[in-house]
C-alpha cells in the first residue's frame, strides 16, 4: 500500500502560555515576565510539529473543538504543515492549557495546567489512515484508541513510536506494542528500578523489547537495543528555556527513522534539533528546519581553532 503520511498520532495537544522570569517568585510575592508567548504544545501536537518543520508528511489524528484554543491549535499545526483534514471536531471538547515559567539562565521550567480530559474512542480513528502511515506516534493518553492504531499500522507494515513519559491505566500494554520506546530518564528509572540511564535502557530492553531510548536532558540519550548499545551526548548551547525539548527529539527522531538513517545518525539529528529549541521560548518557536540541524551538525563537526 503506498504510504500518504510518514507520521501521523493522536495524543495530547496544548496551548501553552509561556513567561520568561528572572526567578521563581515565592509566596505572594510578584515577579514580571521578561518575555512571554503563546505558542501550541504537547506531548504529540509538539512531536508532530517537529516532524512537520523537517519536511515530513504529518497528520494530527485527534480531537479539537470549535472554541478559540482549538482553533488556535489547526492554525499552529498548519504553520508547520501538519495535515489536520482528518482531526475529530467535537464542540464538547477544549484542549489542555498550560502555564510555564522559565527560569532566566537555567531554562528550568515550571508548569501548571488545566484540562477536562475526554478519551478518544477507537471507533473515532479511521483505519485507512493509519495504515496508509509509516509511523505511529503514541503517548500516555487514549490508550486503548492507541492500541487499536498499532495493530492497525502493524498490520501494514507500519512501525509505533512510543514517548513514554508518565504511567497511566493500560499505558503498560501501550508499550508491548512499541518498535521504538523513547522514555524520559525519570520514568525509565522509576519502572525499571535502576540507578541510572544506563542500566534503566538496559533493563527496559529486557523487559519489553524492542528498541529502546532514555533521554537524560543534558546527559544526552542512551539507546540499547538486540544488536547495539551507546550513547548519544547532548550538544551544549546557550539555553533559554527547555521546554518541549523531549517533544522536539521525537519528533526529529521519527524523521530519521522514516528517512530509513542508522540509529546513531537519528539519535545525533534528535538530540541537535533538540538542543537547537532551547534557545528559544517555548516548546515550539525554536524547531530548527533540516537546513538549519544541517549546519549545526557541521559546524558542531568543525575542530575547534
Amino acid at each position: 500500500m503506498s504510504k500518504v503520511f510518514d507520521v501521523v498520532g493522536f495524543g495530547i495537544c496544548t496551548v501553552d502560555f509561556v513567561g520568561l522570569v528572572a526567578n521563581y517568585p515565592t509566596a505572594d510575592q510578584k515577579v514580571r515576565m521578561e518575555a512571554f508567548s503563546k505558542q501550541g504544545g504537547g506531548l504529540t501536537g509538539t512531536a508532530l510539529a517537529t516532524a512537520g518543520r523537517l519536511g515530513a508528511r504529518v497528520a494530527y489524528l485527534g480531537k479539537l473543538g470549535r472554541d478559540e484554543y482549538s482553533t488556535f491549535l489547526l492554525e499552529e499545526f498548519r504553520k508547520y504543515s501538519v495535515d489536520v483534514s482528518h482531526t475529530l471536531i467535537d464542540e464538547r471538547v477544549q484542549p489542555p492549557l498550560s502555564f510555564i515559567h522559565a527560569e532566566k539562565g537555567t531554562g528550568e521550567r515550571r508548569i501548571t495546567w488545566h484540562w477536562d480530559e475526554f478519551e478518544i474512542k477507537p471507533e473515532e480513528i479511521d483505519p485507512e489512515i493509519i495504515r496508509s502511515s509509516r509511523i505511529l506516534f503514541l503517548d500516555h493518553f487514549h490508550v486503548k484508541a492507541g492500541w487499536a492504531a498499532a495493530e492497525w499500522i502493524h498490520e501494514s507494515g507500519g512501525l509505533v513510536v512510543v514517548d513514554a513519559e508518565r504511567f497511566t491505566s493500560g499505558f503498560g500494554h501501550t508499550l508491548r506494542y512499541a518498535d521504538y520506546i523513547i522514555a524520559s530518564r525519570k520514568f525509565a528509572e522509576a519502572v525499571t528500578d535502576a540507578s541510572n540511564p544506563v542500566r534503566a535502557a538496559r533493563r527496559f530492553h529486557q523487559q519489553i523489547g524492542g528498541n529502546v531510548i532514555v533521554t537524560a536532558g543534558a546527559s544526552g540519550a542512551y539507546c540499547k537495543t538486540s544488536d547495539q548499545e551507546f550513547h548519544q551526548p547532548a550538544f551544549k548551547v546557550d539555553v533559554v528555556d527547555t521546554t518541549g525539548a523531549g517533544d522536539v527529539f521525537h519528533g526529529a527522531f521519527m524523521v530519521g527513522l522514516a528517512q530509513g538513517w542508522s540509529l546513531p545518525k537519528i539519535l545525533e539529528f534528535a538530540s541537535a534539533a533538540a538542543a537547537m529549541k532551547c534557545r528559544s521560548l517555548g516548546g515550539r518557536a525554536g524547531i530548527p528546519t533540516m537546513d538549519e540541524v544541517a549546519a549545526f551538525l557541521q559546524e558542531q563537526a568543525q575542530p575547534n581553532l
